[in-house]
């Protein structure tokens, strides 16, 4: 599940680190008892380790998770804790027994949740990690629909926000295991945005890594980073809320573009493709895939390189056709409405084009107002980025200056408040801009009539 070269190597330090059990013994920490037990087990663990008899191999070890789920709860010594975990780790990989074990205890709400979330808030990054995947291997394992997924995801995004690449990496890692539980897909995008905006974020200092050739923060290898985080981004589209919002949301089709046009790892190019391809299927999803150029990208995927990958190269052609019916001949006036449809206005040529708000503000009246509607609707809505809220506000004062009628509707339902409290509201010094310019069109007008 973790195939990170410094975390199995510090695993292999901690394995050997000897732990002076019979001192906790002595000092009252752990009973004698428990001392026999913890002998017992490790002793179980290092046959079944070894290649042996069938006889051994079917020993389990369940009957001995109780006891390392309670040392684990009861000591506070770092190394005692990740000796712990990694022999917890073992037995979840190699006893099917222990598992259902751990997902009962799960399921119950007990001792095995408080004892590793407890791992998770000592300040050691390796315990905290370590202790994620082992709640995330019972989980896969045992299909557990109750783990509260939420509050591992909150960790892991701190994890993401480190300076070691390799604690990225592996919480990238982690996430990815933990994502094919369908219910922790809907967790992480309904109720665990800072995580999935954070993982975000770490794809795009790859981009910005691999342009300016500089240090990443928080970053490993680049392609198997994307890989990571882009095979996250792909399991999420298997759900239709998440196929139609992600990119309005995180803005990530963008760079996932940025990425498949320099991307040299098949392995990246087909997992950023099969995103586009869940996501087409939606035509709530298609326009942000047209207006961030993705046939355009396809074909220069499909042209300019010699794919190994017989699925990749059909995946592309099946994907181009596919978007290809979506776009055709598109006229500039199809484009800007893609953008509204998207959520995701951009500055370009139309918005700056007197002669393009001449030719089409009319337009903006047709079928109650919708293109009025829908620009309302990106000031309004908090998940607007400032850029476009520039845009709409831009718009708008284009509209109402070729309709001056308009500037009643715009009014009515409720934009032109709006434009004003961006004035004093936004953090952004363009959106600013542009409601005041916005206002005062709607003044002139006012005054002109």
């Amino acid at each position: 599940m973790v195939n990170n070269q410094f975390f199995e190597e510090f695993t292999e330090k901690v394995r050997q680190k000897p732990i002076p059990w019979e001192g906790y013994s002595r000092a009252g920490l752990i009973s004698s008892e428990e001392l026999q037990q913890l002998k017992a087990f490790q002793k179980q663990l290092a046959e079944k380790q070894e290649p042996g008899t069938e006889q051994q191999q079917q020993q389990s070890l369940a009957g001995h998770v109780g006891l390392v789920v309670s040392l684990t709860e009861k000591l506070s010594s770092i190394d005692a804790l990740q000796y712990l975990l990694v022999v917890l780790d073992d037995v979840v990989e190699l006893d099917a027994g222990a598992v259902r074990e751990l997902g009962q205890g799960i399921l119950e709400g007990g001792a095995v949740e408080r004892a590793l979330f407890r791992c998770m808030e000592k300040r050691d990054d390796y315990l905290g990690l370590k202790a994620s995947k082992i709640l995330v291997g019972i989980a896969v394992s045992c299909s557990e629909e109750q783990f509260a997924f939420g509050r591992m995801f909150g960790f892991l995004e701190k994890c993401m926000r480190s300076e070691l690449t390799s604690v990225v990496d592996v919480a990238l890692q982690v996430v990815q295991s933990a994502l094919r539980v369908a219910r922790a897909r809907k967790v992480l995008y309904a109720e665990a945005p800072g995580c999935l905006s954070q993982m975000v974020d770490v794809l795009k200092r790859t981009v910005s890594r691999t342009q300016a050739a500089a240090g990443g923060r928080g970053v490993v290898a680049v392609s198997q980073t994307q890989y990571e985080v882009v095979f996250c981004l792909w399991l999420l589209t298997f759900g239709r809320s998440e196929a139609v919002t992600l990119d309005r949301r995180y803005d990530v089709v963008p760079t996932l573009v940025e990425i498949a046009r320099g991307a040299v790892k098949e392995k990246v190019v087909r997992v950023i493709v099969a995103t586009w391809a869940n996501m087409a299927q939606h035509a709530a999803a298609i326009p942000g895939l047209l207006v961030a150029r993705v046939p355009a990208c396809l074909e220069t995927l499909r042209v300019g390189r010699n794919f190994k990958d017989e699925d990749l190269k059909q995946m592309v052609a099946e994907l181009s056709e596919v978007l290809g019916e979506h776009s055709g001949v598109m006229t500039s006036w199809d484009e800007y409405k893609n953008q509204l449809k998207s959520g995701r206005l951009e500055w370009s040529g139309w918005h700056r084009s007197e002669q393009f708000w001449k030719m089409h503000a009319a337009k903006m009246d047709e079928q109650d107002h919708q293109i009025v509607r829908q620009l309302a609707k990106v000031l309004g809505d908090p998940e607007s980025t400032a850029t476009s809220q520039a845009v709409a506000c831009h718009d708008l004062s284009q509209y109402v200056k070729c309709n001056p009628e308009g500037k009643r509707f715009v009014s009515r339902i409720g934009a032109k408040q709006r434009v004003m409290e961006l004035m004093t509201t936004s953090d952004s010094a363009e959106v600013k801009y542009e409601a005041l310019m916005c206002v005062q069109q709607m003044m002139l007008n006012a005054w002109r009539n």
